[in-house]
């Protein structure tokens, strides 16, 4: 709840700054304003925002051996996926009550704002999951996830902005150049998404329970 009420109290003012702005900007530039503000929130602090909630997913319940009753009534595939299901459902929510707050504001809805916030939260999601079951204590998943937290958008903007040769691959492992070209390439964040919870799926069947 507190994650939910801050996403929609910094919506809240980002609506109210771009509305203190509103003479100077048509109505259609106007929308797009409140839009880029969650965005650019979601691409700086969305990282964040799920490694701290999600980074013990699984070796939470691993360590406290609760998974044991998971296992012997559903698959391993069902699990993984039930829980990677979970935690979309909830930052769409968040998102839809994100956009919401725009929404009432300025009457318009960014759906590709929208789709670009949440490829973005479903990358960072199956990143936390394979995290979780690649190391075993929540204590250790809770530092590693703050570092990736900072890490991630920090490699981002870096390799955006930087001439360096290093730059130009680390940009293609990070989804922000893919949301930057836009279009298709948002496709590949996806398709790191779903190589990401393979492997999750993938070590979640060779581990004991």
């Amino acid at each position: 709840m507190i994650t939910v009420a801050f996403i929609v109290g910094i919506s809240y003012l980002v609506s109210d700054l771009v509305n203190q702005a509103a003479s100077f900007f048509p109505a259609q530039e106007l929308a797009k304003g409140h839009a880029l503000g969650i965005l650019v929130l979601i691409m700086l602090l969305g990282p964040l925002f799920v490694f701290s909630l999600s980074h013990d997913i699984i070796n939470r319940e691993l360590a406290g051996r609760t998974i044991r009753f998971l296992v012997t009534r559903t698959s391993r595939n069902k699990i993984i996926f039930g829980k990677f299901l979970g935690v979309v459902l909830f930052w769409l929510v968040c998102l839809v009550i994100t956009f919401g707050v725009v929404l009432a504001t300025v009457h318009t809805f960014d759906a590709k704002t929208f789709w670009q916030c949440l490829t973005i939260l479903v990358y960072c999601i199956t990143l936390a999951i394979l995290l979780s079951l690649a190391v075993p204590r929540p204590s250790y998943t809770m530092f590693l996830g703050i570092v990736l937290a900072i890490l991630l958008p920090g490699l981002g903007f870096w390799s955006a902005l930087s001439d360096h040769p290093a730059a130009q691959w680390i940009a293609y492992v990070t989804p922000y150049t893919f949301i930057q070209k836009g279009g298709a390439w948002t496709g590949f964040i996806w398709l790191y998404a779903a190589v990401f919870l393979s492997a999750s799926i993938y070590l979640f069947r060779r581990r004991d329970c």
